[in-house]
């Protein structure tokens, strides 16, 4: 009996002692929590830097009317159409963090973009060739990647090409030929879509149209004139490898 009344008296006087450290003793206080900063996303430039490339396209929807003055304005219609490939290469920027891509391309193309037609006028006949042998151009481009690896763009430039340009004039009697073949120069404008396979390959479309403006020419014996007005619209897919 007396040990348990002196455990109980000892436990009594720890719980009293030990109550006034716990319940005033210091408080610690507690950390401020760690705010991560926040993170920017950013696109990166996948179609910054040079290229080069080759495509197959298809030309149509020319339109010449062909015109024997004074004999005639009209003795038909070159509509030219034809295949053809093209070679080209450029350097495009992109900043980091923006969508706006713009550069300058060159290409070189080549093919059988022809057309053919006969008319009469004034007892008469008249046939037509017309060719456009090669061209070259030299654009500049501005686009907007829609997605990471999708690019819209728009182009316009300065093109030259060669021009082979044919009539055959005959009464029945007597012929009155012209053959020449002419540098033209013009402009072409188009719109493309061009889409990332990896970091260096890529596969595009493009329409484009091309006006090689106006060139005079004249008979061999300059009994009539023309004029070469070539124009058309070409589809073209092809490949692009970054460097």
């Amino acid at each position: 009996m007396m040990i348990s009344r002196y455990a109980a008296l000892g436990l009594g006087f720890v719980a009293l002692t030990a109550t006034p450290l716990f319940a005033g003793g210091p408080v610690v206080p507690a950390p401020e929590p760690v705010i991560a900063a926040p993170v920017v996303m950013t696109t990166s430039p996948m179609f910054a830097g040079g290229y080069a490339g080759a495509g197959l396209g298809y030309s149509f929807g020319g339109s010449d009317t062909v015109g024997v003055r004074p004999f005639s304005d009209d003795v038909g219609e070159i509509e030219l159409n034809g295949p053809s490939a093209e070679l080209h290469a450029g350097y495009r920027w992109q900043q980091p963090g923006s969508n706006w891509v713009y550069g300058l391309e060159g290409q070189v193309a080549g093919g059988d973009i022809s057309d053919e037609t006969e008319g009469s006028a004034l007892g008469i006949d008249f046939e037509t060739e017309s060719k456009i042998k090669w061209t070259a151009e030299l654009r500049g481009t501005l686009g907007y990647a829609v997605r990471p690896n999708t690019l819209l763009y728009g182009f316009a430039g300065y093109t030259v090409g060669r021009s082979e340009y044919n009539i055959r004039a005959t009464d029945g009697v007597a012929t009155e030929n012209l053959d020449q073949d002419e540098n033209l120069d013009g402009y072409v404008a188009g719109l493309g879509l061009e889409r990332l396979l990896n970091d260096r390959w890529s596969l595009r479309g493009e329409y484009k149209y091309t006006n090689l403006g106006k060139e005079d020419l004249d008979s061999e014996n300059d009994i009539y004139t023309t004029s070469d007005t070539p124009e058309y619209h070409t589809i073209n897919v092809g490949f692009n490898y970054r460097f």
